[in-house]
């Protein structure tokens, strides 16, 4: 499965990450905002489509920042990490437990799906 994910920065340099709800996989812990690729579109049109219909929001899809192949118990997944900016809207949590702002100094306070431990490193 091929899935997207933004990393937006606020002006403090503070990282948008969601928290998974209870009732899908890897339940409770915490990712950066994206999702699943559909077919017939590009990785930064789905990227902006998945940040719209989660989060509310609009971004403009920057540079690609790393990918990362994880194969978990019942399925593989490769993620393709953009730095993001956001243009426009009011942040809502449509599908997410929570939504927060976090200093990456402090991304190690936060259990992370582990196909994003990767890029934390990068970011950190």
């Amino acid at each position: 499965m091929i899935v997207t994910a933004a990393i937006i920065r606020n002006l403090c340099g503070e990282i948008l990450i969601c928290q998974r709800p209870e009732n899908k996989s890897c339940p409770l812990l915490w990712e950066f905002p994206g999702g699943k690729l559909e077919k017939g579109e590009t990785l930064q049109e789905c990227l902006a489509r998945e940040c719209m219909e989660e989060l509310g929001i609009e971004i403009e899809v920057q540079t690609e920042i790393g990918v990362t192949n994880y194969r978990y118990p019942s399925f593989e997944v490769e993620i393709h990490f953009f730095e993001s900016i956001l243009l426009a809207g009011t942040l809502r949590g449509l599908e997410h437990k929570q939504i927060l702002w976090v200093a990456p100094n402090r991304f190690s306070e936060y259990d992370f799906c582990p196909a994003d431990i990767e890029i934390l490193h990068k970011l950190a």
